[in-house]
């Protein structure tokens, strides 16, 4: 009777330890990703500018994490918006592309709409810098950021005209880029959707 006895239980255990055994199937592990969320959601860029994206994860054990880096990021229309494989996205022609996060299994994704914004004001820094030929520096870059009709904004720095007068005291590139040429004072401007931003202040000292 005793080996029918074992028998019987064995044959009632095997099932509940192989469902046990398999709860791995089931219910992921901490570090398992269930889920991903992406952001800015639905967002609307200038030709040209730059968007920087994140992601952030949902673990297996409920907690979340940024992954920005971790993903693997797509855009199903590069003629309207490229991304890199830190999720900053690069503006292209107009329309609209599906910018996908992804990891394994796990697909998180938003529109993004290429369009003409009207520009409202644009603000450049620094507002003043000195400059010294013998001592340094010699050069500063100066930023741009307009604000648009929507209340969004955007770095514009690559994609603004830049003046400095008198440019025979300071230069300045088409990124930005202010060299000191000889003593004295110039005043630096960025332009761009024919918005002019207001004057930073170079002095050139020797």
């Amino acid at each position: 009777m005793q080996p029918l006895r074992s028998l019987s239980l064995m044959a009632i255990a095997l099932p509940f330890l192989l469902m046990v055994s398999g709860c791995g199937q089931f219910f992921p592990g901490g570090n398992t990703i269930t889920g991903l969320q992406i952001a800015p959601l639905n967002a609307s860029v200038q030709p040209g500018v730059t968007q920087q994206y994140t992601a952030t994860a949902t673990y297996g054990n409920n907690t979340t994490g940024d992954v920005t880096s971790q993903v693997t990021w797509s855009s199903s229309l590069a003629s309207v918006a490229t991304i890199s494989s830190g999720g900053l996205l690069t503006a292209g022609a107009l329309g609209t592309a599906t910018v996908k996060a992804q990891s394994g299994g796990v697909i998180a994704s938003t529109s993004v709409t290429v369009t003409q914004k009207q520009v409202q004001s644009i603000s450049i820094q620094p507002l003043t810098q000195t400059l010294s030929l013998s001592l340094g520096p010699t050069t500063v870059q100066f930023t741009a950021t307009a604000t648009y009709k929507d209340g969004s904004t955007a770095d514009v720095t690559a994609i603004s005209t830049w003046t400095s007068l008198p440019s025979s005291v300071a230069t300045i590139s088409t990124t930005g880029l202010a060299t000191a040429v000889t003593v004295g004072t110039a005043t630096i401007n960025a332009s761009n959707g024919g918005v002019t931003s207001n004057g930073a202040t170079i002095t050139v000292a020797q």
